[in-house]
């Protein structure tokens, strides 16, 4: 269905454009089935995935109060210069068409408007005309009901009338970076070249940028598609380098959306942002995703996020198959950061002399949004699936980005970051992965700390990828097979194991039992309530470990795990090494966080990514 757009002439000049704000999409088998997202129907009602629609007899009824397809009255309201709304639909046969409303938390439904339409092909009909948003919270959405059988619905639309809206001139730049995942790239590129591309609406409405930092894709026919070769610095110089090619060409783009690659995507998704954008009030506003998981597709992993010395996720695991989910995520917080899985920005807010700062992977996105200090909306229905992190194959690996990024955080960006704060940081994380027997990562945490310690500058003297792969090296290694047997039953016993107040206090006073006799421990290999411990990857603690010899660590989606052994040497090292890094770190303190807080323009300008990128030497590579 195409936008429409008329011209009036009236008597104050104004021009009055129709402008399309969201379509009502049914579930797909290229992006999602999971009907409760989309739709709630009876028994009388067929959703036929072939043709991509909805096949009703007499007495079927669609409900739209969904993640997708209800209409967010109040963000419309505050943030556009929407004023009443149209509602189209795609339909054959006899209906009776009603428009709802649900506030925030409510339970009970208004009736905004109803009628009776027939229409004897399957056409474009106008269902309700200049419904006034602004008497509304919460969400607006349709219900239809079958009159008579053989009843056909395909999808539909809201869209409006705005006074004066600009002429259309700027494009959306997609940035996608990316490492070794080429069947995640082919496959969204082919969802966005089938749904947006397609659409002659959208087809001159935005440009894909493919960085390239594995330098393993081919390129892509597609002249709107643009494969970029790049030098492996993470995602932080992935995207900054996403950002240095659209600047090239700045008044050709009025936005840049940033994209994970190891994400499903709705492409209705990309159409909701160029819409809304089209309408905002505020065109320094950027737009965040909200992350769904790929393995539950129906959980929402977060809505935004705050960042204050740690990370917050705003509205975290919940079921948006449920409309009180639904409307809790309309409810608005404080966020002042959107994870790049999806974040459109404008290009106005950011240049050449404020790039993201390089993390390599980690903390880039807070960093950046802190700086420039924009604000951020969220709309239902604008989301990515993306792999959850617990089943990242190498978890390990990213708290060295994790401690290391997020203390350079605190120490430039907060006031109430201290020695004290930084020394406590180091002294949690690394004591809890070495009383886990995770003396490797204890080890990494500790060469975060380390390399934290040598300064900004340091970033300079090293290369990037090689640096990853020691980190890589250092880790805990998961196997399919790994030498000790998985039991559930010792798995969910670990997870739901508690202690009182004196089985802590004996913990902590033996370090984690790395004090106590050898009598004292279990035998390790037995499969029994007294032998080793089994544990999830993500979510192990201490406790699950005091008096056992040997853990599994055990991921239980992908089925992978490794074995941990009690050392008393490599504890007592790690100790050492820990009061050692905390003593310097107390003596430098204070003259890092002036060095970290004076090099920021240094590290998040142009001249240091061009030559960070080494752009000058890859030139000739670029397509």
């Amino acid at each position: 269905m195409t936008e429409v757009i008329v011209n009036l002439k009236l008597e104050s000049k104004n021009t009055i454009t129709a402008v399309k704000l969201q379509n009502i999409v049914l579930p797909n088998t290229d992006i999602c089935t999971t009907e409760e997202l989309f739709l709630r129907r009876n028994s009388k009602c067929l959703l036929n995935y072939e043709q991509n629609r909805v096949e009703l007899k007499q007495g079927g009824i669609i409900k739209f109060d969904s993640y997708f397809n209800s209409f967010s009255a109040h963000k419309w309201q505050e943030y556009t210069n929407v004023k009443t709304i149209n509602l189209n639909l795609s339909l054959q046969g006899k209906f009776q068409i009603k428009l709802l409303q649900v506030d925030y938390f409510s339970k009970t439904v208004n009736l905004v408007n109803q009628t009776v339409i027939t229409s004897d092909n399957l056409d474009d009909v106008v269902v309700f005309h200049d419904i006034e948003i602004q008497a509304y919270k919460g969400l607006l959405y349709l219900e239809i009901e079958a009159l008579a059988d053989n009843c056909i619905f395909t999808g539909g639309y809201f869209n409006a009338k705005v006074n004066n809206l600009p002429e259309i001139n700027e494009k959306i730049a997609i940035v996608i970076c990316t490492y070794k995942r080429e069947a995640y790239i082919y496959k969204n590129i082919q969802l966005l070249e089938k749904y947006l591309f397609i659409n002659p609406d959208l087809v001159n409405r935005f440009e894909i940028f493919v960085i390239d930092n594995g330098k393993t894709l081919n390129n892509f026919v597609n002249p709107k598609v643009h494969l970029i070769p790049n030098k492996n610095t993470g995602g932080s110089g992935g995207y900054t380098r996403g950002i240095l090619e659209v600047l090239e060409h700045k008044t050709d783009f009025s936005h840049i959306i940033f994209m994970d690659d190891d994400v499903v995507i709705a492409p209705e998704a990309f159409e909701r942002i160029y819409n809304f954008q089209r309408v905002i009030n505020d065109k320094s506003l950027c737009i965040g995703g909200s992350m769904l998981k790929l393995d539950n597709k129906y959980v929402q992993h977060e809505n935004g996020a705050i960042w204050d010395d740690e990370i917050v996720r705003i509205k975290p695991d919940i079921d948006l198959r449920v409309l009180k989910n639904v409307l809790f995520n309309e409810v608005e917080e404080h966020i002042n950061y959107n994870g790049w899985w999806l974040f459109c920005f404008p290009t106005k807010v950011i240049d050449n002399f404020n790039l993201p700062y390089p993390f390599f992977v980690r903390g880039d996105d807070i960093e950046l949004a802190i700086r420039l200090q924009q604000r951020i909306v969220t709309l239902n229905g604008i989301c990515v699936w993306h792999e959850s992190f617990e089943n990242k194959s190498s978890p390990a690996s990213q708290h060295y980005y994790s401690i290391k990024n997020e203390m350079i955080l605190s120490i430039i960006y907060s006031d109430k970051f201290s020695r004290i704060s930084a020394i406590k940081k180091i002294l949690k994380f690394s004591l809890k992965e070495a009383f886990c027997y995770k003396y490797k990562t204890a080890n990494l945490i500790l060469q975060a700390a380390s390399d934290l310690l040598n300064g900004p500058y340091y970033i300079k003297t090293i290369n990037p990828e090689d640096k990853n792969l020691e980190v890589l090296r250092m880790t805990e290694k998961s196997v399919k097979k790994p030498e000790l047997p998985f039991v559930y039953g010792k798995y969910e016993k670990s997870i739901e194991e508690r202690e009182n107040s004196l089985h802590r206090l004996i913990r902590l006073i033996t370090l984690n039992g790395h004090l106590l006799p050898n009598f004292l421990f279990h035998k390790q290999n037995r499969l029994s309530e007294k032998g080793y411990t089994i544990v999830p990857t993500y979510g192990y603690r201490p406790i699950n470990f005091f008096r056992a010899r040997k853990g599994l660590y055990y991921n239980i989606n992908n089925h992978e795990g490794f074995v941990v052994i009690i050392s008393r040497l490599e504890f007592f090292r790690i100790f050492v090494k820990t009061i050692i890094i905390c003593l310097q770190m107390a003596v430098k303190f204070s003259r890092l966080k002036q060095l970290y807080r004076e090099t920021l323009p240094e590290l998040t300008n142009k001249t240091f990514w061009e030559n960070y990128l080494e752009i000058n030497k890859s030139s000739g590579d670029n397509c």
